[in-house]
């Protein structure tokens, strides 16, 4: 299993971040998902088939850019 942390801008309030966590939580591989909404950061244990970078395409399409 991977944690990463993944900085994000553009949460700006608590639906936001429990959109984002919910969300991820849907993926297939995601065991655990924080959304720091102070920090922009989202804290992600996954394992595959998740992949980082699918992770953070899914940020994106969501309206939050990626840092």
């Amino acid at each position: 299993m991977k944690s990463k942390v993944i900085h994000v801008s553009g949460i700006n309030n608590k639906t936001q971040q429990k959109q984002l966590e919910e969300h991820l939580k849907l993926i297939d591989g995601v065991k655990k998902v924080s959304v720091n909404q102070t920090n922009e950061t989202i804290s992600i244990d996954f394992e595959t088939p998740a992949s980082l970078n699918n992770l953070e395409k899914e940020v994106y399409d969501l309206g939050f850019a990626i840092l």
